[in-house]
């Protein structure tokens, strides 16, 4: 199944890309499409992960919606799926 992979700001930096597409296998999680992502550019460590859980330095969502309020890593992906990680947005 393909999903995307859609990096802005300091993440985009280190993949050299905006888009990413991935091919996965069905019932792939979002932690399956981070580890093939992290083994590629080892320096998103730091920007995506945080104690074997999503850090905060970056936000994660999964079709529109923030892991946190989904399965966090062990969110199931789906054929279309878009995976975005971007700096968090803070309001005023």
């Amino acid at each position: 199944m393909l999903v995307v992979f859609r990096a802005y700001g300091p993440v985009r930096d280190v993949v050299g890309s905006k888009t990413v597409d991935r091919e996965l296998p069905p019932g792939a999680t979002l932690e399956d499409l981070l580890t093939g992502l992290l083994e590629e550019h080892p320096d998103l460590t730091d920007l995506l992960c945080a104690d074997g859980d999503v850090g905060d330095a970056v936000s994660l969502t999964v079709d529109g919606v923030n892991v946190s309020r989904l399965d966090g890593l062990e969110t199931t992906l789906s054929a279309g799926d878009e995976v975005r990680a971007a700096p968090p947005i803070h309001g005023g």
